[in-house]
């Protein structure tokens, strides 16, 4: 059905018209063609607003649903078997101003105005799935939740302030909580701006939730979903339980740190040794980096082991490939950029002083440099080229055996520190890429153990 949005709808007819979009299939919803527009990164949010709404897509800036000051936001999110739902990239509010911005307090700026005035549509983005397969799963109207207000308004002023200092050149998306400063290409030369404090000029940014908190968010408006919670006293900061929690266990060997968690597990399990990280902030079992605070504030642990035989050391592993996400998704807006340009990264380093006996001690935080960033990005950009090419090609001398594929995908050396590697074996892994249909065996992206070594000061 195609409804045809006016000045005689009233609030709640928005929200019940968006309601019944919900268990929809994007395909279903195209009537005109909007997802053949591959170039096109508002695609989604086009068609539901013309050929759902009937408001004809333009980009005039302003509200969508023009007569009660709403905008229409569509995002994607991710679910997963064991983390549940996460979001799978950034909201974008709207551009930073520049010239503009830094005389604007928070209540009258276009953070705090896009909090009232924004109807969120969720679909589920599956992977290596055509995209008219996504569904619908959620409709609401946003609201900034009290508990995030003063540290969403602490973000905005510290963009701002950095602005009227002359600094705008300097801004980081690392450098706020809630509430981003991201990258925001415009092309043609336009990615680099005039700041009026300074004659260096800034690179063009947008204000964004990060993909943590829209994670946290979306986790909190769906019902069935069971959110794990750190034990944080009023008195102390998240980062604060971080330390302390961490601090407490240094020097200390792994059967040490299992009697005083009260850790049982059975067997040599491969995470064994990231359960126990999991069981210094008594989280009952449940993986710290589910829990509602280390998905809301951007931070990930990782373990390093260090092992006797040097030769078992090991890579570090990120989730599989989504070759529709990189077929369809510029660097920006894909799942990647949110892994390194909005993650902490906890680095818990473990040492092997006996076989098959640990001792935890020391971690460090990592976030990942401007030149790190390129060098995936780099990465990202030429599988996408390779995928819209159709030019990768698959190996297979005996199919079946999958553990026998092989590809033209980058090598180990090609992107260092980045490798691209299969991931599982048997039937199940095997995957068609889009547009060409070709079967390929599941990829994910691996960081060479010797730069994770090197960050954490380890010899290679």
């Amino acid at each position: 059905m195609t409804y045809v949005y006016s000045k005689d709808w009233t609030k709640e007819q928005i929200f019940d018209a968006a309601n019944e979009l919900v268990g929809k299939k994007l395909g279903e919803i195209d009537k005109t063609n909007w997802l053949e527009k591959r170039a096109d990164k508002g695609r989604i949010g086009n068609m539901i607003q013309s050929d759902f709404f009937g408001i004809p897509a333009n980009s005039i800036k302003g509200s969508d649903f023009v007569h009660h000051d709403i905008e229409l936001k569509v995002t994607p999110v991710l679910k997963n078997k064991k983390m549940g739902y996460s979001s799978k990239e950034r909201l974008v509010l709207g551009m930073i101003n520049y010239g503009e911005d830094y005389k604007i307090p928070f209540e009258s700026s276009i953070v705090n105005k896009k909090a009232q005035n924004m109807l969120l549509v969720f679909y589920l983005h599956e992977e290596n799935t055509p995209v008219s397969e996504f569904k619908i799963i959620k409709t609401i109207p946003f609201q900034l939740k009290k508990d995030d207000e003063q540290q969403v308004r602490q973000d905005y002023e510290s963009i701002v302030n950095k602005i009227k200092c002359g600094e705008a050149h300097e801004i980081s998306e690392k450098q706020q909580v809630f509430l981003g400063a991201c990258t925001k290409g415009q092309g043609k030369g336009k990615d680099w701006v005039k700041q009026p404090f300074s004659d260096e000029k800034a690179k063009s940014r947008a204000y964004s939730y990060k993909v943590g908190y829209m994670s946290a968010y979306f986790r909190s408006i769906m019902a069935l979903q069971k959110l794990e919670h750190l034990a944080i006293p009023e008195e102390k900061s998240f980062l604060q339980v971080l330390q302390e929690s961490l601090n407490k266990y240094i020097g200390k060997t792994s059967e040490e740190i299992k009697k005083e968690t009260n850790y049982t597990s059975v067997g040599k399990s491969k995470s064994q040794l990231f359960n126990l990280i999991s069981a210094m902030f008594e989280t009952n079992g449940s993986n710290v980096n589910r829990t509602q605070e280390f998905i809301k504030e951007g931070y990930c642990i990782k373990t390093v082991t260090n092992r006797l035989d040097k030769a078992k050391n090991q890579d570090m592993s990120f989730p599989n490939i989504d070759f529709t996400e990189v077929y369809n998704d510029e660097f920006e807006d894909s799942t990647w950029y949110g892994y390194f340009a909005e993650t902490t990264y906890v680095l818990a380093v473990w040492e092997e002083f006996e076989k098959d006996q640990y001792r935890f001690s020391k971690y460090i935080f990592w976030n990942p440099d401007n030149a790190f960033l390129q060098q995936i990005e780099k990465l990202y950009n030429h599988i996408k080229w390779m995928v819209r090419n159709n030019e990768v090609e698959v190996y297979n001398e005996n199919k079946s055996n999958h553990d026998k594929w092989t590809d033209n995908l980058p090598k180990k050396g090609d992107f260092f520190p980045f490798q691209i590697r299969p991931k599982g074996s048997g039937e199940s892994v095997i995957i068609k890429l889009p547009i060409s249909n070709q079967l390929i065996k599941k990829k994910c992206i691996m960081i060479d153990k010797k730069f994770i070594r090197g960050l954490v000061g380890l010899e290679h």
